[in-house]
């Protein structure tokens, strides 16, 4: 019988061009053929298609494998040896346990969002219009002007500043030496953690606003004065906050790219927002149907067994 199956089974994933009432054939097998049984295990089927699904699955470099009736019979054994250890779970009432519920309602998820999300949204979806608009309200993002990363110790006294530039770049150590004294002498307590970090910045334009919680403008300028990156500026800076010792961390060209260059970054941006988008109104949508209720004082008053109300 088992060897009746297996050949049958051969025969129909071997067939190819054949095509059903509906339209082409599922990898070359009819309605009537797909749903072939090829083996059983207890009350459960295991038809020539979801063979032929199984073995779609693979890789190209898997499925040349499974070229001849040897290799396909050990994917059969496969498949069958999982519908038994499944069977006994079942019977043995796996079905109950929350994990299990747990990862059966994971499945129904993922089903439901490439049902409603994944053949609904696509990729194609994005339009040129709106490639080229996101392009236009979001040039600064595509075209930046050159940027440094500087480091800073803010110190109040000029004296004190001074004395400390000398041991710093008498230091043999310059980079720890400089991250040490960020740390732990520096003033600005914004930065200190940091080791002075000011991240990437870039030399205001002619007449533009300060921007918020941009560094002073003397110690961009020193730092872009700088040619070697990791280098410490040889004067100290004052400004209205103190006395400045800057360092530069990192350069960073300017950056222009056209739209062109950037279209299927942007394309997959969008995307993705139109797929988020579709998935809030679907959760938005759901929520009203199921009448959900959530009862946030009930939820303080569990324990989670390590002290926390």
């Amino acid at each position: 019988m088992r060897t009746l199956l297996l050949s049958s089974l051969l025969l129909l994933v071997a067939a190819c061009g054949k095509k059903d009432a509906e339209g082409e054939a599922r990898y070359g097998l009819s309605a009537e053929e797909a749903a072939t049984p090829v083996a059983k295990v207890g009350h459960r089927v295991i038809t020539a298609g979801e063979f032929a699904d199984r073995l779609a699955e693979q890789s190209p470099y898997l499925r040349a494998r499974y070229a001849s009736p040897e290799r396909r019979r050990e994917l059969l054994d496969n498949m069958v040896r999982f519908e038994l250890l499944a069977l006994e779970a079942e019977k043995q009432g796996y079905f109950d346990r929350p994990e299990v519920r747990r990862a059966e309602n994971r499945v129904l998820v993922e089903a439901l969002l490439r049902e409603e999300l994944d053949e609904k949204v696509k990729l194609s979806d994005v339009t040129d219009d709106e490639i080229r608009a996101y392009f236009e309200a979001h040039a600064d993002e595509y075209n930046q002007p050159e940027q440094v990363r500087i480091s800073h110790i803010l110190l109040r006294e000029r004296a004190e500043a001074e004395k400390l530039l000398k041991e710093l770049l008498a230091a043999e150590d310059q980079g720890a030496a400089f991250r040490e004294a960020a740390k732990t002498r520096s003033i600005d307590e914004a930065t200190r953690n940091r080791y002075g970090d000011l991240r990437f910045v870039s030399r205001p334009e002619s007449g533009e606003a300060p921007r918020e919680n941009a560094p002073p403008a003397a110690v961009v300028e020193a730092a872009f004065g700088l040619e070697k990156v990791g280098a410490i500026h040889p004067k100290v800076i004052e400004t209205d906050r103190g006395f400045h010792i800057v360092k530069l961390t990192a350069r960073r060209p300017a950056l222009q790219r056209s739209l062109d260059d950037v279209r299927r970054v942007i394309q997959s941006k969008l995307y993705r927002e139109k797929r988020e988008a579709a998935l809030e109104a679907l959760v938005a949508r759901l929520t009203k149907e199921a009448g959900v209720e959530i009862d946030p004082s009930a939820l303080r008053e569990v324990s989670f067994g390590d002290g926390s109300p």
